[in-house]
């Protein structure tokens, strides 16, 4: 018989449900699942900020013993240090003719590694930890971190143009979904944590907790919104990745700007020019970026898992002319830092590292585009800087200043993450004398790019994300009431308590209505009646004529009002597992107005625009 009361069971056996598999393991944390929500997302941020500062550091050595034994060694390149003189920005190598093998067997190693085991390790992972907070409920496979940490630490120590940021955020997003997984953690709590690990790694690897903490919730949109139940377990985890990075290198920023100052309302104006530059050189970037993915690597008749290798054979190409193209290339930030660059060679270092970018990454190697991007940004801001300062230098006071500013406005416009993007650059400098140019220049790259982002997982907004697609329909079906959304209000299909068995089959069995009020002489409602509350003695020839529909009724009956919210009925429904629930009077006997159903509910929340 169909039950439409609640089962009181239900309890205990989610009680049992709980001893078996990932939640065994929950129930040895000290019962977790039991404890208060934020005191749960407080320890998992903390044991997540962990993890992801031991991967970054894990990340940050494999990737300088490869850069080691496959580039330094072997042709004698390295960046410039903090000190080098100007002469080391155009001193190349005499064996920089082999990055062309070592890159391409990169590529090579790289692909397949990826292909074979994990393919989603394929491009930047920040796309892959969009996606999975999106689209898969903060799933992200066991292996794809550990392959992601390998192949990106292959592709960037054999000189080619990715980022760290991507790799990490992948590593501490990957711990962050395991763990969620292991203790049996709603798709909720999982997607957060996914959050909370990226942040960390981020933070890490760029000393910029702040800004990763901002950066991971905020990159999922390309409106400015936020994740922002995610960003206090992001803060955490990023303050605890980034003190297990500092306790193994130490503290110290990546770049140091010197003595860069802004004053001057006037100068404003040479900031805001250099927004639009921004943009512009932004959406090139992301215009090639994805054309050389989708109308050439794409186009190349050969199986995926080579394409790296060709994309790291074209790299190998620009980098015997611009050695400064491989690797994160921070060493020439710095020497950009210091006015050790003629503008010119930056210029041309913008649009070389747009392409070496796209032939790493669109081809299918793996690696992140902060790194790249922040790079570009940079060149670009000490091209300007230092040209205009020629041009006008009454005006362009502090040419060096564009340098810093380029890292945070270019990113912030191409990566649709304005806020993150100014604190980051802040950080990562360890200054924010430039907070109000990084401002100008972050607002009107970000304005102008509109909707095109070098993160095509993106949504626009959290309205837009699948991920909240269930809450929005809640809070808009709690405004709708039963009275809306029942088909018909005029009819509904009763059957008198006395109704004699055989009768009673007939009826059920041959009417298009899956439930059936039972009343009484006077109309009240005394029961429901479906047709598997009959099944059972249905070819029972003897108990037929002594059975009456208020025999095999449920007569404890949960009902709805005309009143009720939507929402409500629903939770009714899943309750109890039925389709349909009476509909009777708030007031007075329970008289049976109407039956409404899951579909009358869909239908009606469609036609009114729910979504």
């Amino acid at each position: 018989m169909l039950e439409f009361v609640e089962d009181t069971s239900a309890q205990s056996t989610r009680v049992r449900k709980g001893l078996d598999g990932h939640s065994l393991l929950q129930s040895r944390f000290f019962k977790l699942s039991q404890w208060p929500q934020h005191v749960r997302l407080l320890v998992f941020s903390i044991m997540v900020g962990l993890v992801a500062g031991f991967g970054a550091v894990f990340f940050d050595q494999l990737l300088n013993l490869t850069l080691k034994y496959l580039l330094h060694l072997p042709i004698s390149f390295l960046e410039p240090g903090a000190a080098a003189p100007e002469a080391a920005v155009y001193r190349t190598s005499h064996y920089s003719v082999w990055i062309i093998p070592i890159a391409t067997l990169g590529g090579l190693a790289s692909g397949l590694l990826v292909f074979l085991l994990a393919p989603e390790a394929e491009g930047h992972g920040t796309d892959a930890m969009i996606e999975s907070f999106h689209l898969r409920g903060g799933y992200i496979r066991k292996r794809a971190p550990i392959i992601k940490l390998i192949a990106s630490a292959l592709t960037i120590g054999t000189g080619g143009s990715a980022g760290k940021e991507g790799p990490i955020a992948q590593i501490g997003s990957g711990f962050g979904s395991i763990m969620a997984a292991l203790l049996g953690l709603k798709p909720q709590e999982r997607r957060l944590l996914l959050l909370a690990g990226a942040a960390g790694g981020i933070g890490a690897i760029f000393q910029a907790p702040l800004g990763a903490a901002l950066f991971v919730p905020g990159v999922l949109y390309r409106d400015t919104e936020y994740e922002f139940e995610a960003i206090l377990p992001c803060i955490i985890s990023s303050i605890v990745a980034q003190s297990v990075f500092t306790e193994v290198f130490g503290r110290e920023a990546l770049f140091n700007p010197g003595a860069v100052s802004f004053s001057l309302t006037a100068e404003l104006l040479p900031y805001a020019i250099f927004g639009v530059v921004c943009a512009g050189v932004g959406y090139v970037y992301i215009k090639v970026f994805y054309g050389m993915r989708d109308h050439i690597f794409a186009n190349i008749p050969i199986p995926k898992i080579f394409k790296p290798a060709i994309g790291g054979l074209l790299l190998g190409c620009v980098a015997v002319f611009f050695p400064q193209i491989i690797d994160g290339g921070y060493g020439w930030i710095q020497m950009a830092l210091d006015g050790k660059l003629l503008w010119s060679t930056m210029l041309i270092l913008v649009f070389a590292k747009i392409l070496a970018t796209s032939f790493t990454i669109s081809s299918g190697g793996s690696g992140g585009v902060f790194g790249p991007s922040v790079f570009i940004g940079a060149m670009l801001g000490g091209a300007f800087g230092y040209f205009g300062h020629q041009l006008f230098p009454t005006w362009v006071l502090n040419p060096t200043a564009f340098v810093l500013v380029g890292m945070g406005g270019f990113f912030s416009g191409v990566a649709k993450v304005p806020i993150a993007s100014i604190i980051m650059a802040c950080e990562m400098s360890a200054s924010y004398t430039l907070l109000v140019p990084l401002m100008v220049v972050s607002t009107i790259s970000y304005l102008l790019l509109g909707n095109t982002s070098l993160y095509e997982k993106q949504y626009s907004n959290r309205l837009d994300s699948p991920a909240h697609v269930g809450e929005f329909a809640r809070g808009i079906l709690s405004h709708m009431r039963v009275a809306d959304a029942v088909r018909n209000k005029t009819y509904v299909s009763t059957l008198e308590e006395s109704l004699p068995f055989d009768k009673l089959v007939k009826i059920v069995t041959s009417s298009p209505e899956s439930y059936f009020p039972i009343v009484n002489g006077d109309g009240v409602m005394t029961g429901v009646l479906t047709i598997n509350d009959i099944r059972s003695i249905m070819f029972e020839d003897q108990l037929s004529s002594l059975v009456v529909a208020k025999d095999v009724a449920t007569t404890r009956v949960v009902s709805a009002t005309p009143k009720d919210s939507l929402i409500a009925v629903l939770d009714k429904m899943a309750r109890l597992n039925v389709d349909e629930l009476p509909v009777i009077p708030e007031a007075g006997p329970p008289k049976p107005l109407a039956m409404i159903s899951k579909q009358d509910i869909i239908t009606h929340y469609y036609e009114t625009g729910g979504l």
